[in-house]
C-alpha cells in the first residue's frame, strides 16, 4: 500500500464553507478503495471519497470553516476498502422508473426517467425546512393551487427547442423526445452521490438525433441547504446538428414553486446585480438566483454557470412567472438590434460539455451567499500535494 501524503489547502481570497474540493493522487485505484483523511495537527477525521481516474485516484471532500488567506494541512492515507458510511444515497426504484437521492437519511430529489414522460427531470426538490422549491404541476395531483401553464416546465430539466427542426423543449404537437438508455454510474458516498445517465434525443417519430450524457453529483451539505453539479455532454453520433437561435430552451432549466413567483413576492437576481425580469431577461451573467416563499420558508435556488462553458457567461431566459433557464443561443431575441443569430453547429463526432452548479439555500441571494458559492465553483481552494 502506498505511503501517506500531506495536503495543504489554500483558501485564497474567500472564506470557504462546505466547499467541494478535489485533488488527484498518484495511487493505484485497483488497490485504493478508500482514504483516511485527517487534520495534520489534531488527527481529527474528515469525511472524504475517492473515484478512479486515468492517472490514479481523485480524492474529494468538503472544505469548511477555512477563512480567506488561511491554509489547512491534512494527511491522506490509502485504504484497501471504503471506511466511511455513505451520507448521500442513490437508489434506483426500477418499478417506478425513478432514482431517489437522499442526503443524511432525508429525500432530497428524484430523477424520473421513464418513457411515460417526454423528458427526464428532477422532482421533488426539497430545500431548507423541507420546502418544495419547484413547481409540482403537472407532475403530481397535489399541486397546492399552483399555476397550470407551460406543461413542459417540469421542476428541473434539460431541453432545447430547435435542434435543427426538432422541438425538444415543448410538449406541443410534433415535439421531440428524450429517451433514457442506461445509467453509466450510480454511486452513493460519504461526500457525494453520483448519477450519470445516457439519453437519446429523438425526433417526434423516435429517430435518434444525438446522444446526451447527464452527469449529476449531489453533495452532503448539512441541514436543508443543498448543492449539486450537472454536466451535460452532447455527442453528435449520427450527423452534424445545429442548435438554432430560439428563446424556447435551456440547457439547465428550473420552474420554481408558484408561491415564489415575482408577482407574489419572489425575487430574481443575477450576478451583475440585475433584479427581476426587466433587468435579467436576456442578459448575460455568471449566475442567476430565484428566491421567495415556499411551504412557509424563505428560500432560493441559484444556477451557476461555469467559465469553461461555451459562450460563458450565458444569457438567461428568466421570467417573473417562475421560469429560470440558462440559454446561450437566443441572441436574436436578447439583442434584436444587433441583428446577429446565436445558432451553434456541432459537427458529427464532436462532444461538447456544459457544466452548472445548482445551489438551494435559505433566504435571497445575499443571505444565501450565492456570490461566494459561485467563487467556490469557478475558483475552489488550491490544494498542494507534498
Amino acid at each position: 500500500m502506498a505511503r501517506a501524503i500531506k495536503l495543504t489547502v489554500h483558501a485564497g481570497e474567500h472564506d470557504r464553507s462546505y466547499c467541494p474540493v478535489s485533488v488527484e493522487l498518484p495511487w493505484d485505484y485497483a488497490e485504493t478503495k478508500g482514504v483516511a483523511l485527517v487534520d495534520a495537527k489534531s488527527k481529527k477525521p474528515i469525511a472524504c471519497q475517492v473515484e478512479g481516474c486515468r492517472g490514479g485516484v481523485v480524492l474529494t471532500w468538503l472544505v469548511n470553516g477555512l477563512k480567506a488567506g488561511a491554509t489547512h494541512s491534512l494527511l491522506a492515507k490509502p485504504l484497501a476498502k471504503p471506511e466511511a458510511r455513505p451520507a448521500v444515497f442513490v437508489e434506483d426504484d426500477k418499478a417506478a422508473n425513478r432514482v431517489d437521492i437522499s442526503v443524511a437519511g432525508r429525500l432530497f430529489t428524484s430523477y424520473h426517467y421513464g418513457n411515460e414522460w417526454v423528458r427526464p427531470f428532477l422532482y421533488p426538490v426539497l430545500g431548507p425546512g423541507g420546502a418544495q422549491v419547484t413547481r409540482s404541476w403537472p407532475i403530481t395531483e397535489n399541486t397546492r393551487g399552483e399555476k397550470e401553464d407551460h406543461r413542459h416546465h417540469k421542476s428541473i430539466w434539460v431541453a432545447y427547442g430547435e435542434c435543427d427542426k426538432v422541438d425538444n423543449w415543448s410538449e406541443d404537437e410534433g415535439h421531440g423526445w428524450q429517451r433514457h438508455q442506461a445509467f453509466l454510474k450510480k454511486v452513493s458516498g460519504p461526500v457525494f452521490g453520483r448519477l450519470a445517465a445516457k439519453n437519446h434525443w429523438c425526433t417526434n417519430k423516435g429517430r435518434k438525433q444525438f446522444e446526451e450524457t447527464r452527469d449529476l453529483r449531489f453533495y452532503a451539505l448539512p441541514g436543508g441547504t443543498r448543492l449539486f453539479d450537472v454536466a451535460v455532454t452532447f455527442r453528435m453520433t449520427e450527423r452534424a446538428i445545429t442548435f438554432r437561435d430560439t428563446k424556447e430552451g435551456g440547457l439547465i432549466s428550473v420552474r420554481v414553486a408558484s408561491t415564489m413567483d415575482v408577482p407574489v413576492g419572489g425575487r430574481i437576481e443575477n450576478g451583475y446585480g440585475g433584479i427581476n425580469e426587466a433587468e435579467t431577461w436576456g442578459k448575460s451573467a455568471p449566475w442567476c438566483d430565484y428566491s421567495g416563499t415556499a411551504d412557509g420558508q424563505h428560500v432560493g435556488i441559484a444556477i451557476l454557470d461555469h467559465e469553461t462553458n461555451p459562450r460563458y457567461p450565458t444569457g438567461w431566459h428568466v421570467r417573473n412567472y417562475g421560469l429560470m433557464t440558462a440559454n446561450c443561443f437566443a441572441w436574436s431575441h436578447y439583442r434584436p438590434e444587433a441583428k446577429i443569430r446565436g445558432d451553434m453547429t456541432f459537427k458529427k463526432g464532436s462532444a461538447t460539455t456544459w457544466r452548472y452548479r445548482l445551489y438551494i439555500h435559505p433566504g435571497d441571494a445575499r443571505k444565501g451567499k450565492v456570490a461566494d458559492r459561485f467563487h467556490d465553483f469557478i475558483a475552489p481552494p488550491k490544494v498542494v500535494v507534498e
